[in-house]
């Protein structure tokens, strides 16, 4: 081959390696701008009431990772989720 074939053929190549970078940064755009407009909305925080249950409860959380801990069962009592932060928010409307 000669020189101007050699400097050719690295133009096109580079020409080549150009519009492949310029296609594929606008196939991941555009993949960027569906998958956004595609992912569910986020959900609001559960509200409502929890029935009481039984927990299984660390008694020394920082022993934990050394096994210096104690486990116990306790009895968790029936409360309303989210009811404090609805009546924090009624209250800053009334104000």
């Amino acid at each position: 081959m000669t020189a101007a074939a050699t400097d050719y053929e690295g133009e096109e190549s580079g020409g080549i390696l150009a519009e492949v970078a310029r296609i594929l940064n606008q196939a991941a755009a555009e993949q960027d701008d569906s998958s956004s407009l595609s992912s569910p909305p986020p959900r609001p925080p559960y509200t409502g009431d929890v029935s009481g249950y039984r927990r299984f409860q660390c008694l020394n959380p920082r022993g934990h990772a050394t096994g210096n801990c104690r486990h116990e069962w306790r009895w968790v009592d029936d409360y309303t989720k989210g009811a404090a932060e609805e009546e924090e928010e009624e209250e800053d409307a009334e104000v």
